[in-house]
């Protein structure tokens, strides 16, 4: 994919659009089936059918999907495709974060349950940190590597959810991955 494949989200409604958890996996969905109904997405997604609508229409206005009439039974029938393969934020937006607090709470509510139960097994390995004294350059050659295994797996469990999509044991998991350099006096509570 070349970068003038990558959506680029600059302005505060379309970001609004992509940052809430249920629309990005609307669209991750529709990415697995390559098209959908509003009825087929909200029993994949044990939600009911009139959300998952107001949701689609959402992202059809901020352009990130779109109706795909010509896989419509007839004018009633509204299916929709993905427009876009990947996104990027300006990171000039204001409010840039917000796309980002979704996966936080995640994490945070994931660490504490392993916390809560320590030596239980999760359907999950809890993310580990590494620390390293990287150059620019070598942190970035580094992320590449990492993100292609992540891409590779990511392709490659669509794939098979799309084989086959009602597949109990397929589960919808996340995996979050930064890298940058660490500023701790940044990072300091304001009563430390």
């Amino acid at each position: 994919m070349t970068g003038d494949d990558v959506f680029r989200i600059n302005d505060p409604e379309t970001l609004k659009a992509v940052a809430h958890p249920l629309r990005q996996r609307i669209v991750l969905e529709i990415a697995v089936r390559e098209h959908a109904r509003a009825a087929d997405l909200a029993k994949a997604l044990g939600e009911p059918a009139n959300s998952v609508s107001f949701h689609l229409r959402v992202l059809a206005r901020a352009g990130l999907i779109e109706e795909a009439p010509e896989l419509a039974r007839d004018k009633r029938d509204r299916v929709w495709k993905r427009v876009i393969q990947q996104f990027t934020v300006d990171p000039g937006l204001a409010d840039a974060g917000a796309l980002f607090e979704p996966y936080l709470r995640w994490m945070r509510a994931m660490f504490l349950r392993d916390r809560a139960a320590p030596g239980k097994r999760h359907d999950y390995n809890t993310g580990v940190a590494h620390d390293g004294f990287f150059t620019r350059e070598e942190a970035r050659e580094m992320a590449d590597e990492v993100k292609s295994v992540l891409d590779r797996w990511s392709d490659l469990t669509i794939e098979r959810k799309r084989a086959a999509p009602d597949d109990p044991d397929r589960k919808y998991y996340q995996i979050l991955f930064a890298v940058g350099p660490r500023d701790l006096a940044a990072e300091a509570a304001p009563e430390d």
